[in-house]
Formats: C-alpha cells, sequence, structure tokens
C-alpha cells in the first residue's frame, strides 16, 4: 500500500501558524498498517490535514464526521497545541502523519510507473473510452479530505477515482 504522506514534525506548528493555516483537521489514517512490523506500528496512526479558514476545516470534518479520531485543532487555542504537542512525543501511543507530499510530480511518477497496469485495467473495465496501445494517459493526484484521489484525462472527458480503487484491482 502506497503511504505517500509525510510525518508530522513539532517545526511545523509554528510555521503552520506564520503561513495563517491555524486548523487542523485529524482522522485516522489507514495508509501505514502495512509498514514494517515494529512496535510503532502499534501505535495510533492519524493525519493531519491543514486549513486557513474555519469553515474549510469544518467541511473536512463534516466529510469525516464518523471517525473517532475526527476532530478541528485551532492552533492558537493553548490546551490544542499542549495536546498536540504531546501527541508528538515518540512515547505518546500516536504516529501523526501530514497531507502533504514531498513532490506531487514523483508521487505521480510513481503512480504511473507502479500502477500503469491497474490504472490501464480501471479504464478498460470503467470506462468507454478506447485508447490506442501506444497512447499513455497520465494521471495526475489530488487531495481531498485526507483521501488521495487520481484524475484521468483522454480527450475532452476526466475522471476522478480515489486511488484505493486502482490499489485493490
Amino acid at each position: 500500500m502506497l503511504q505517500p504522506f509525510e510525518e508530522f514534525k513539532p517545526v511545523y506548528l509554528p510555521r503552520l501558524m506564520q503561513l495563517g493555516r491555524r486548523y487542523l483537521v485529524s482522522q485516522t489514517y489507514c495508509r501505514v498498517k502495512d509498514m514494517e512490523a515494529d512496535p510503532l506500528s502499534s501505535r495510533i496512526n492519524l493525519l493531519f490535514s491543514d486549513y486557513a479558514e474555519p469553515g474549510e476545516a469544518r467541511l473536512h470534518l463534516n466529510a469525516v464526521k464518523k471517525d473517532r479520531y475526527a476532530a478541528i485543532i485551532d492552533l492558537r487555542n493553548p490546551a490544542h497545541l499542549k495536546k498536540i504537542r504531546e501527541m508528538l512525543q515518540p512515547d505518546s501511543g500516536y504516529r501523526i502523519f501530514f497531507a502533504v507530499v514531498k513532490s506531487a510530480g514523483e508521487l505521480e511518477n510513481q503512480i504511473n510507473k507502479n500502477y500503469k497496469d491497474k490504472l490501464k485495467q480501471y479504464v478498460d473495465k470503467q470506462t468507454n473510452w478506447r485508447i490506442s496501445r501506444d497512447t499513455i494517459v497520465k494521471p495526475t493526484v489530488q487531495l481531498s479530505f485526507g483521501e488521495l484521489y487520481i484524475i484521468l484525462k483522454h480527450g475532452n472527458q476526466q475522471i476522478r477515482i480515489k486511488f484505493e480503487e486502482i490499489e485493490t484491482l
């Protein structure tokens, strides 16, 4: 299972504040279950997404409201900030990831290389696109509410697929 996101580091907290991105939405993060079996894997894995506006954070929270770890964290709230700092400690019982990737281009290349056959299989079975053998359909990556999506374009048509659907083919 592809795990594209960065681990959340304490140094990100002041930087997010400087950038005016004071709201974090937390949710359970399942893409790390298959990582190496070590004591860290028994920790609760969470994903943080950052927002500048409370309305954006509420939209995300509403999308994941059934998740027991879904919450809006306000970095200007001292109690929230204290809790986040505790959660970032190595012995906290949590492992936190940040919904950012080092390079969207590298991620798209990795997906194109490692999932090319599955992408083709999806297009063949789920669309009426008639693509010649020598045509390459390159994916672009989109992140929405902590979920990774693949955008495929062919001619003037476009489809948006949860990456999870491609992985499980």
